[in-house]
């Protein structure tokens, strides 16, 4: 599954030269993790009460290749790279359109926890709502 999500960088974003904070690219990739898992139907706390089981994160890797300005429209792909037993990695790519830039490359992983926060395997529910592309 892959989805892409708008974003514009906000003047509270920046530093006083106007350019974009990096800590700011973070935050977009959480952005997009939580837009990813929504376009597949899967809101964390409906599925937490109704299976007993969360995504965490795990780990973060990011690649700063490039910086945006105030008012840079971007867009944030997300799509789902691999299921492994108990974690599932998805891949980031932040790009300013206007010039084709990529700003960024990231993965993240994710681990679940069940409802006595312990790992459990990648849960089907997961599987099933985020197919690997």
């Amino acid at each position: 599954m892959t989805i892409t999500l708008p974003l514009t960088v906000l003047a509270f974003e920046t530093d006083f030269g106007g350019v974009g904070s990096n800590t700011r690219y973070l935050e977009y990739v959480e952005r997009g993790r939580y837009a990813l898992l929504h376009a597949a139907g899967l809101k964390v706390s409906q599925v937490w009460e109704s299976h007993g089981v969360q995504p965490v994160v795990r780990r973060v890797q990011i690649e700063y290749l490039g910086f945006a300005r105030h008012e840079d429209k971007l867009e944030m792909r997300v799509r789902v790279r691999e299921h492994g037993r108990a974690t599932s990695t998805l891949a980031y790519e932040l790009t300013r359109p206007a010039d084709g830039s990529v700003l960024l490359r990231a993965e993240q992983t994710l681990a679940y926890l069940n409802a006595r926060w312990r790992p459990v395997r990648v849960p089907e529910i997961y599987r099933a709502a985020l197919p690997v592309e």
